[in-house]
This record gives structure tokens, sequence and C-alpha cells, in this order.
């Protein structure tokens, strides 16, 4: 478990070469069948209903993969996060102790980045809007690595002077000196979280973190329904554009972002209604720079409906759990997964996906362990 944990992070960044993807996906399939033999759980008192709905989602996801035989590889990809989600579920205990790992290679990825685009722009690094990726394929992409990163290294790291810099300083710096707009968004929204825990940490009022929590969630996702207003229904595209005028995100890039979405919708909006409950096909064919959006396309209204059944499950699970930190680190998780997905297909993209999948797996088993230890 070390050793994934530790590369997971390496392998993101080393997009070119999918071989590795693939032995990453055959990693996870030995260590689910190694675990299972070796501690042989009963699946019967263990099983929920966040595991129903994934398995569900599974099959709905095959049936649509099967109906043209295109988009294996974002077939494979969703697929394999969902693989990842039951390691989470039976992993768990064995994943709290590798968390030195996880920072281990959050350092890494982060200076590898870091001294690359030194390399490139010299000293002009304030001058840098968009660094292509640096060694990732996007700035979009770079950027969720670096969040990620910091987020492990800000929770499970030691505190050194290096801990801040990186937290502080450098991550920040190569988030904000990028082209990934949502990501920004995303940055605010998690040093917010952090503040929150550091918060509950001094003054202990969990009640009060959590309000606090609550009331920046909901204004997550009241800023999420906005910039969707435009395929909704709501025909003053402009109005919602020009709230982006000087923000983070491109207005250009959303224009073109709602012709497309809306383009997909009079897609699905045309078939019939097996195909509006249950999807078209996998949209091998199409782009679609929305998780929501290729979710109703691929896997119709009812495949929607099990994703937000499957998020409020989790959260459920998420808000019973008693360690704090793997609370918010969840939280987190959620945000960045959830909060992606509204301008790119977060789900598609294993970097954005399997840890978030992780561990909302590891949640449910963590609270079902403390639940039968305190009967």
């Amino acid at each position: 478990m070390t050793l994934f944990l530790f590369a997971k992070q390496l392998v993101d960044m080393l997009y070119p070469y999918r071989i590795l993807d693939y032995i990453m996906v055959v990693f996870v399939l030995l260590l689910l069948v190694y675990q299972m033999a070796l501690v042989r759980p009963d699946i019967r008192k263990r099983i929920t209903l966040s595991d129903g709905i994934v398995l569900l989602l599974s099959l709905f996801l095959t049936v649509s993969f099967f109906r043209t035989m295109k988009g294996y590889q974002t077939y494979f990809k969703v697929l394999s996060a969902f693989l990842v989600y039951f390691m989470g579920r039976i992993y768990y205990d064995r994943i709290k102790e590798c968390y030195g790992a996880l920072v281990s290679a959050s350092y890494l990825v982060i200076y590898l980045n870091f001294f690359t685009r030194l390399r490139h722009f010299g000293l002009a690094l304030t001058r840098v809007s968009n660094a292509e990726g640096d060694l990732y394929f996007s700035d979009t992409d770079m950027a969720f690595a670096m969040i990620l990163a910091m987020v492990f290294i800000v929770m499970f790291g030691r505190n050194t002077l290096l801990k801040v810099i990186t937290a502080f300083v450098i991550c920040p710096y190569m988030v904000f000196f990028s082209d990934a707009g949502i990501q920004k968004v995303l940055m605010g929204a998690v040093y917010v979280i952090l503040v929150i825990y550091l918060m509950e940490l001094i003054f202990r009022k969990r009640k009060l973190s959590g309000t606090l929590l609550v009331v920046m969630l909901a204004g997550l996702l009241g800023v999420i329904a906005i910039i969707y207003l435009p395929v909704m229904g709501f025909e003053r595209v402009d109005l919602v554009v020009g709230l982006f005028r000087g923000s983070l995100l491109d207005q250009s890039n959303m224009y073109s972002r709602y012709k497309d979405w809306q383009a997909v919708l009079e897609i699905c909006g045309s078939q019939g209604m097996a195909e509006k409950l249950f999807g078209i096909n996998m949209g091998a064919d199409i782009v679609v720079q929305s998780l929501y959006i290729k979710i109703i396309y691929a896997l119709g209204y009812v495949g929607i409906a099990l994703a937000a059944l499957l998020i409020a499950n989790v959260m459920y699970y998420v808000v019973k759990i008693e360690d704090r930190k793997t609370f918010y680190l969840a939280v987190i998780m959620a945000v960045l997964l959830l909060g992606s997905g509204v301008t790119v297909n977060s789900m598609e993209a294993t970097q954005m996906s399997w840890f978030p999948l992780l561990f909302a797996g590891m949640v449910i088993s963590s609270v079902q362990t403390g639940e039968k230890t305190d009967k």
C-alpha cells in the first residue's frame, strides 16, 4: 500500500507513459485480491447503500459502453476509479499507516514542477500566466496536483519551515500563476476549510466549525448553480458570464463551454425515453467539459440521480466519522472532485478521481468499524 500511495502522484505526472496507468490498475486488482483472501470480510454485513450505487453505476456504464464499443479509455478510467473506491473500503486501516508516503510524493511532485518552471522561465516567474502544465498535460491538471499535494502536506506532514513555505508560498504561486481558473477558486475554498480546521483545533468548537463548513459548502453549491443557469433555461447568458469579468474564470472559455453544453443537452433531449433515462453511449466522439453534463449524456437522468444519491450517502458517513483529520480530508476531496467537475470531466481523469474515491471508501469503512467497536 505504501508503494501504491507513493507511486500514484508520480504516475499522474508521467501521463505520456500510459503503460504506467495500466500497471497501477493491475496493482490495485492484485491488492484487492490479496486483502480479500487475507481478511475474508463478511460482505453481507458490511455492504452499504454506497457500495450498491457504485456497483449499479458500474453496470450502467458497462451497458453504455457496449452500445457502441467505443470510448474504452473513458470506460476503464471511470471503472478504475470505482475499483479504487472498493480498495478504500478494504484497506482503510492500512491507508492510515501510509500517510508518510503521500507526504514524500507530494513534496517531490511540487518541487519537480517548481524547478521545471524555474528552468523554463528563469527569474521572470511572476510574469507566467500559462505554464502549459509544467510536467503535466495542462495547467488544470498541474494545479489540481499542486492543491492535492499541498493538502497531504498540511494534514500529514511534520511541522517544519519547509512545510510552511511549500503550502503557503510555492503551491499558491504554482496555481495562481497558471491558466487553471477553476482550480484557483478551489484552492481558495481549500484554504478556507483549512482555516476552519485550525480554528477547531484552537477553540475546540466542533459545532461552530461544522456550521462554517455547511455555510461554505452551500455557498460553493450556489456558485455552481449560478454557473449552470444558462443551460437550465436561463436565457441571459451574458448576465451570468458577466459575473466572471475580471475574475478567475475566463469569459471567452465560458461562452464556448455554454455552447458545447447546450449542444450536448439538445442531443439528449432529442432521444427516446430509454436514452433520456439511462444515457446514450460513452460519448467517445464528443468532448464534454463538464462532469455533470457528461453523466447525463452517458448514464441519463437515472445516472445523475444515482450520482447525487451516492454523494449524499458518502457525506452522511463523513459527518459521522470521529477522526476530525479524516473528516476534513474527505470534505476537501469532495470539494476538489465536484468543483473541478464544473468545467472538466473530473471522473474521466484518474488524477482527479482516484484519491477522492479512495478516501470515500475509507471513510465508510472507518465509520462502520467505529460503530462495531461501540457495540
